[in-house]
C-alpha cells in the first residue's frame, strides 16, 4: 500500500470516531421524545441571520419529516480561538500585514457587536504553535492584531495549532466553542504524526472548525488539506477558500455573522435512532448541526 493509501485509511479512520461521537453531546435539557440541537444559520459578510423562529425551520430525521417546536437564537457564552499563519511569503510578494489586521479587526468587531461577552484567544504558527493571546485580555487581544506580521519562517505548523486549540478551549463553556484558522499556501510542517491528535482534540472539546485559506493556483499540502476538509465536515464548521489576501475580510466576516447566528431548535423524535439528521430552513439559508444535540 502507498503512502498516500496508508495516509487516507488513517485519516478516514479517525475522521469515522469523530462523526459517530459528535451527536452523543448534550446541549440543553429536552423534553421526553425531543431533541435540542444547536445549529448554525449560514450568513453572508452582510449581516447575521437573527430574526428566524420555529416556523423557519425544517428537520428530517432520515428522511422522516419532524414537527419543530421551538427555535431561540443560542445566547450561550461565545468561546473562540483564532489561529493565524504568520510565516513568511515567498520572495518578492509583500507580506500580507494590512489584510490580516484589517481581517481579524473587522471578525472581532463583528462578534462583539452581536455576541456580548464573547471571549476570543488568539494563536500564531509558523513552525511552532504559539498562544500569544489568552482568553479574557480583550485590550491585549486588540493590540496584538493591530500589529500582526507574518515574519516568520516559512512552513506552518497548523495541524499542532489546532490541537492546542482544542485544549484551550476545554475550559470554556459549552456548547458554543468555535476554532477559526487562516492560513496559507505554506508546506505542513507537522507530519502525518500530528493528524490524529489535530482531529481527535477539535473532538474532544465539542468545537467547530472555521476554516479560511488563501490559496490561489499554489498547489497545496495534501495532508492539511484532507484534514481541514475532514473536520469542518464532521462537525458542523465551514470551509472557505480565498484568491488572496484581499478576500480574507470578507471570508472572516462571514464566519463571523455565521458564528451570530445560532439557534438551539427543538424538534420532535418519538423513538428511533436516524442515520442522519438534517436541518433547512424555509428561507433557503444552509444550516449546520453542531456536534451538541440532546
Amino acid at each position: 500500500m502507498s503512502f498516500h493509501a496508508n495516509r487516507h485509511v488513517s485519516l478516514s479512520l479517525v475522521c469515522s470516531v469523530c462523526l459517530l461521537a459528535f451527536a452523543a453531546r448534550p446541549v440543553a435539557d429536552a423534553a421526553q421524545g425531543q431533541k435540542a440541537a444547536l445549529v448554525t444559520v449560514i450568513a453572508d459578510a452582510k449581516a447575521p441571520i437573527t430574526d428566524l423562529t420555529a416556523r423557519d425551520f425544517i428537520v428530517y430525521d432520515d428522511n422522516t419529516k419532524r414537527e419543530v417546536t421551538t427555535a431561540e437564537r443560542s445566547m450561550d457564552p461565545l468561546s473562540i480561538v483564532l489561529l493565524v499563519d504568520i510565516g513568511q511569503p515567498p520572495m518578492s510578494t509583500m507580506p500580507p500585514a494590512q489584510d490580516l489586521r484589517a481581517s481579524f479587526g473587522a471578525f472581532v468587531q463583528v462578534v462583539r457587536a452581536n455576541n456580548p461577552g464573547a471571549d476570543i484567544a488568539l494563536g500564531e504558527f509558523a513552525n511552532a504553535s504559539v498562544i500569544t493571546v489568552d482568553f479574557g485580555k480583550p485590550a491585549d487581544l486588540d493590540d496584538k492584531i493591530a500589529k500582526l506580521y507574518p515574519d516568520q519562517p516559512t512552513g506552518g505548523v497548523l495541524l499542532e495549532a489546532l490541537a492546542d486549540a482544542g485544549k484551550r478551549l476545554m475550559g470554556k463553556p459549552a456548547p458554543r466553542r468555535a476554532i477559526v484558522s487562516v492560513d496559507f499556501s505554506s508546506p505542513e510542517l507537522s507530519g502525518e504524526k500530528a493528524m490524529r491528535p489535530a482531529v481527535q482534540s477539535v473532538h474532544d472539546c465539542g468545537a467547530t472548525l472555521w476554516a479560511v485559506s488563501v490559496r490561489g493556483t499554489t498547489v497545496t499540502d495534501a495532508i492539511r488539506e484532507e484534514v481541514l476538509n475532514q473536520i469542518t465536515k464532521a462537525n458542523g464548521g465551514q470551509r472557505l477558500t480565498v484568491a488572496d489576501a484581499s478576500g480574507l475580510r470578507g471570508g472572516l466576516t462571514a464566519v463571523a455573522n455565521s458564528l451570530s447566528s445560532q439557534y438551539i431548535v427543538t424538534f420532535a423524535r418519538p423513538s428511533g435512532s436516524p442515520k442522519v439528521t438534517r436541518f433547512e430552513t424555509t428561507r433557503g439559508a444552509k444550516v449546520l448541526l453542531s456536534p451538541f444535540m440532546r
